[in-house]
């Protein structure tokens, strides 16, 4: 009789009994990555989810109704390896209706393969690899919203031109991130006719890169290109500060436009430092003021002026995706990878699994303010050229 009567049930009598989408993520709360997750990601994340949860949730039709987001967090310990179990756990034990990118290329990519393989789909934020392009089309259920080395690079080589840039000293971290960028960036260089004299990678967790430094010095190159994590980042710019290495251009990688960056050396220290991203308080989309607002009264900071607005524009394009399909993931990837999504970083849209939308490639600091300068017709301010010397 009891088999009988469920089975006379509607099937949507038991869907109404689902009271929250749960979301989860693998990231790095502690070791090298966790400056850059932090920044970038993590406080972007807790953000999204306090806003979402204050209107009521996401609007799910097939339960018609608004449902609240809880978001579980693991600390991946900025290892590979442990983001891929943890993903697993967040999946196979957790049962999460949803996961979100980690920190990092590498591990973007290595949870690319997790969340294709178990059809969730996933939008890669820190995720900037050319090798990528020669096996997404294998990943159907993972796209990349953030700039890559082709769109970075290039942007990089046709600034030097114009600052008429002769001689370069790159170093790169011996990362997925630095590996590629380099091994981008540094053949069309040379196509450019500009000669990169000194081409040097340095490990993971690196403590001292004054050797490096002292022989780009002494090489005296007109620019100095980094390809560097936050720390690194923070490590190269104390060093050369030190060394008086005052190349006419210094261009430098994650962690430039990390406010901690200006915060730490001081306005008149970053003058006319490039890094990539980027986006400023002038960037022309809807949103983008009242989203600078929302997050210095949340964190008393200001946001990451790489990567904070493109996090912040991943989540706009799965809220969207969830209220216009549900929480089907097989069509919700099929939205993704097909539609185009009005955001704060404007209309983005994923082609061949990149998206091909964004404010800007390179960004400088001027006067405390962090501006896009490349490409030319999304500056929002001419870009500084020479670079001040290092304050004594």
């Amino acid at each position: 009789i009891l088999l009988v009567f469920l089975i006379g049930v509607p099937l949507t009598a038991f869907s109404q009994t689902k009271d929250k989408i749960r979301i989860g993520t693998a990231i790095g709360l502690s070791g090298w990555y966790a400056p850059g997750a932090k920044m970038t990601q993590t406080t972007n994340y807790d953000l999204w989810v306090e806003e979402v949860n204050a209107k009521g949730g996401i609007f799910v039709k097939e339960y018609g109704k608004r449902l609240p987001v809880e978001l579980i967090t693991y600390d991946d310990k900025s290892d590979v390896g442990t983001t891929v179990k943890l993903v697993e756990k967040l999946i196979l034990e957790d049962k999460v209706d949803l996961i979100l990118a980690p920190w990092g290329t590498a591990a973007n990519v290595a949870v690319g393969s997790i969340a294709n393989k178990y059809e969730y789909p996933l939008i890669g934020i820190s995720c900037s690899s050319e090798k990528l392009r020669e096996v997404i089309n294998t990943l159907p259920y993972f796209v990349v919203i953030l700039n890559q080395p082709r769109d970075q690079g290039r942007d990089l080589v046709e600034l030097l031109k114009e600052f008429k840039i002769q001689k370069v000293g790159m170093i790169y971290v011996a990362d997925l991130h630095g590996i590629e960028f380099a091994g981008y960036t540094a053949p069309q260089l040379g196509i450019a006719g500009i000669d990169v004299s000194i081409l040097k990678s340095y490990p993971l967790g690196v403590k001292d890169l004054s050797p490096i430094l002292k022989q780009i010095k002494a090489a005296k190159v007109d620019a100095l290109v980094g390809f560097s994590y936050p720390l690194d980042t923070h490590l190269i710019t104390e060093q050369a500060k030190v060394l008086q290495l005052n190349p006419k251009a210094v261009y430098l990688s994650v962690g430039v436009a990390h406010p901690p960056y200006k915060y730490k050396f001081g306005a008149e220290t970053v003058e006319g430092v490039m890094g990539p991203g980027a986006w400023s308080k002038k960037t022309p989309y809807p949103g983008v003021k009242e989203y600078v607002e929302r997050y210095m009264k949340k964190y008393n900071t200001e946001p990451d002026w790489w990567g904070g607005i493109i996090t912040y524009a991943a989540l706009q394009i799965m809220e969207q995706a969830v209220e216009k399909v549900g929480l089907d993931r097989k069509k919700i990837r099929d939205v993704i990878t097909t539609e185009t999504f009005p955001t704060m970083i404007g209309p983005v849209k994923f082609v061949g699994g990149f998206n091909v939308q964004f404010p800007g490639n390179i960004g400088q600091w001027q006067k405390g303010n962090f501006e896009v300068i490349m490409p030319k017709d999304k500056r929002t301010a001419p870009p500084i050229f020479p670079k001040p010397p290092w304050p004594k």
